[in-house]
């Protein structure tokens, strides 16, 4: 079976600063697992869609993931910490590596990143506009999620979705 991998960026520019300077501020931190993303994902993969120039059939439904959940909130707090934007960590790691790293044996996975959505709602929109985020949320392929995200000092949140299919 061949392993298909889908990754996309949605970046917004802004003015703020993203590393952090105050210790005391992180440990008041906002970063969360966002287990209710999934219900706009699912309402979009079951409806069927078109991501640039390819339809999407409905997709059965993807379920929660903990490990999954964990690489994105690994990779969220990273970012928010760090003031990037960026499928390579501070580490330099891949998804595929973070993925391996949480304890997740991927056949497949596609990463959705952002910064700025208030809402998982807002963040699921956003990435159904974009075309390779939207083929990461309509792949049939991927059987389980997870997503988290974490806000930085400027209160900038930073979104990581990750959809995979474990290995048998």
């Amino acid at each position: 079976m061949k392993t298909y991998i889908f990754i996309g960026i949605m970046v917004f520019l802004c003015g703020c600063s993203g590393a952090l300077h105050s210790p005391s501020w992180w440990d008041r931190s906002d970063h969360a697992l966002v287990r209710n993303i999934l219900e706009p994902v699912n309402e979009a993969r079951t409806k069927g869609r078109t991501c640039g120039n390819t339809y999407y059939k409905p997709a059965q439904p993807v379920v929660w993931n903990d490990k999954l959940g964990q690489a994105s909130l690994d990779h969220s707090l990273d970012m928010a910490q760090n003031g990037f934007l960026s499928h390579k960590g501070s580490d330099k790691r891949d998804p595929g590596e973070r993925l391996l790293k949480a304890g997740y044996q991927w056949m497949s996975y596609g990463e959705n990143v952002g910064q700025g959505y208030r809402t998982p709602e807002d963040a699921v929109r956003a990435w159904l506009k974009s075309e390779m985020h939207c083929k990461n949320i309509m792949n049939p392929e991927f059987k389980e999620a997870g997503a988290a995200y974490a806000m930085n000092e400027n209160l900038r949140r930073y979104w990581t979705l990750v959809l995979g299919r474990a290995k048998n």
